[in-house]
């Protein structure tokens, strides 16, 4: 505990200061700045591998959503409708299926902001409090990042030693004629944990792979096809003469020289593996071809070591890229296009119950109805239920507290008292309901200033009440969202994927070649389709399920076949033996037509 407290203290003061700088600076209506540019300093804190060219498209949506914030607070039809507007472009442009709250901070941050709303002529105000706050919060963040010292270049490597340690062992293992253990899944699963934990900064990017991101998969594709070939070459493990056992044991201590950390620089690798490469052939003509390719492929990628560093993208393509990506998904079929549509409603309609209340029973601070119901609502209504529950429960645990803080904590002190332990307590994350306690205080603070405490209460528990009503009636009328309904478009995406990424590899055989890094971007967002299955199947009936699992194992070996491919025609053994890839694109043609994929949606849809 003590740890967690140290680790979030920086983000507090840095809440606290901004906080009050704003506040006598700029005045109340933009001291929440604080609030929004703490989440987002403490998410891109974590963001390790971003440009800051990346970096700077981020932080510039946040001078939109100011902006945004301003007009919409000018009159009651603009907060209405372009609150909706607002909360569905926000949803539609800055989440997807893989990250699906990642628009939180700029909703939250257009909610807050609505707190206290402006005059037209106070709008520069407005932007020039906002220009100073992402100028603190980037020599925040890179501080930050200077003082913890964590670089995305050691996360990478770890990766990829990983990869070579479990290949090593599954090497010792084929060459002892040991084939209980031996398990090409296991790579396949480091390489989809890898795609997974950089997907925060592929979808900052625009959904484009950098030099650096690239580097590394490129490494652990050609590890999954060497684990794959073991695999392929354990089920003939019993006619494995001498020679070829001597083969993959030598090779098995050049993998694990690297993955037990023997082997410190890339090119005592190369070295090693340049050297294997001499000595060693295998009499199987094929096998050699496939083995040799890889290896390689994996040398001429180790070369290329100074595109590890490399974290920039171009800004365009990844605009045009992230473009395609909503283009390809936008469908009434798309649970996070069905989630953006209720939030844009739910918002809206909190809006204008707000209005209502405060034109005909002068109510203040309505805004924390649709904020109310903008922290509630999820993906699917299950979630959404459960967030309810606990919220409710963090509300009433959030009055109790307060009736206590005005009786035990001066008025002079109390703002600051309730900013540092409330956002201490809401950093520390022990859960939706004690956050709703921590953030209740927040919301009672600002609301006792004008009003009795019974007053207070009141208010806050009726906003409350109506912002769980209209996210009740939302999300059993309109356009539910469910995970079988996911797993339908994720498998209609993972179809797409497959096809795009053989029609590539159709074009690269004829040329030759690869002509671009299209190939191991279609192949990344294989891994991610699969990785997101697989967890979506965890939470699904057992029919389902077990369909599931038949499909992804059947897009496990079109992975690896495709893999294959791309490995082959980064190698310079395809300049002599090309006739290896002879009948690979039907090859694969097969495999893509002979995935049940009809019959998880057929089933997935049913259950809607």
């Amino acid at each position: 505990m003590g740890k967690r407290i140290l680790e979030v203290v920086p983000y507090v003061v840095f809440l606290v200061a901004l906080f009050f700088v704003e506040y006598n600076l700029f005045g109340v209506e933009d001291a929440l700045l604080g609030i929004v540019f703490q989440s987002f300093a403490k998410t891109m804190v974590e963001t390790i591998g971003l440009s800051f060219a990346n970096y700077l498209k981020h932080a510039f949506l946040f001078f939109l959503m100011s902006l945004c914030a301003s007009v919409a607070g000018l009159h009651p039809v603009l907060l209405v409708c372009g609150s909706a507007l607002y909360m569905f472009g926000i949803t539609l442009l800055n989440s997807d299926p893989y990250l699906p709250r990642n628009f939180f901070m700029l909703g939250m941050g257009f909610l807050l902001l609505e707190i206290y709303p402006i005059g037209i002529q106070e709008i520069p105000i407005r932007l020039g409090a906002t220009v100073f706050a992402i100028a603190c919060t980037t020599a925040f963040i890179y501080a930050m990042k200077a003082v913890k010292k964590e670089s995305e270049i050691a996360r990478d490597r770890r990766f990829i030693m990983r990869a070579f340690d479990d290949i090593g062992f599954q090497l010792i293992d084929l060459s002892h004629g040991n084939t209980i253990d031996i398990d090409s899944h296991r790579v396949y699963a480091i390489a989809q944990e890898y795609c997974n934990t950089e997907y925060g900064v592929t979808f900052r990017q625009g959904g484009l792979l950098s030099g650096r991101q690239r580097y590394t998969f490129s490494l652990l594709v050609c590890a999954e096809q060497i684990a794959d070939m073991i695999q392929a070459a354990s089920r003939k493990v019993s006619t494995m003469g001498e020679k070829e056992q001597m083969y993959f044991l030598d090779l098995s201590e050049v993998f694990l020289a690297f993955g037990k950390g023997r082997i410190l620089q890339v090119r005592a690798m190369i070295d090693a593996l340049e050297g294997f490469l001499e000595t060693h052939k295998l009499d199987n003509i094929e096998h050699d071809t496939a083995c040799r390719a890889t290896l390689e492929a994996l040398v001429r990628t180790l070369r290329e070591s100074a595109t590890s560093r490399d974290n920039s993208t171009p800004l365009w393509k990844g605009l045009k890229y992230r473009a395609r990506f909503i283009s390809d998904n936008f469908s009434h079929k798309n649970p996070q296009i069905r989630f953006a549509i209720q939030l844009s409603v739910i918002v809206g309609v909190g809006f204008l119950i707000a209005e209502i209340m405060s034109a005909h029973f002068d109510t203040r601070f309505g805004v924390w109805i649709p904020l109310t119901s903008f922290l509630m609502l999820n993906t699917y209504r299950d979630e959404t239920i459960k967030m309810m529950g606990s919220q409710t429960l963090g509300m009433f645990i959030g009055i109790a507290v307060f009736v206590g803080v005005i009786h035990f904590i001066p008025l002079e002190v109390r703002l600051f008292f309730v900013l540092v332990i409330g956002y201490t307590v809401i950093l520390l994350n022990f859960g939706p309901a004690v956050s709703m306690a921590a953030g209740t205080q927040l919301a009672l603070t600002a609301l006792y200033s004008t009003m009795s405490l019974g007053d207070t209460l009141f208010i806050r528990l009726l906003f409350v009440l109506c912002g769980t009503l209209i996210v009740l009636t939302i999300v059993f009328f309109l356009l539910q969202a469910r995970r079988n309904l996911t797993i339908s478009h994720k498998v209609q995406e993972m179809e797409r994927v497959d096809e795009r990424l053989l029609s590539q590899i159709r074009r690269d055989i004829e040329r030759g070649r690869a002509v671009n890094d299209r190939t191991l971007q279609l192949l990344y967002y294989l891994h991610m389709n699969a990785f997101m299955l697989k967890n979506l199947a965890k939470r699904t009936d057992k029919i389902i399920a077990g369909e599931l699992h038949h499909l992804s194992e059947a897009n496990f070996h079109f992975a690896m076949d495709a893999g294959h491919a791309v490995v082959f025609l980064n190698s310079d053994i395809k300049n002599e033996r090309f006739d290896h890839l002879d009948g690979t694109t039907e090859k694969l043609r097969i495999k893509i037509d002979d995935m049940p994929v009809e019959e998880v949606q057929t089933h997935a849809e049913e259950q809607q």
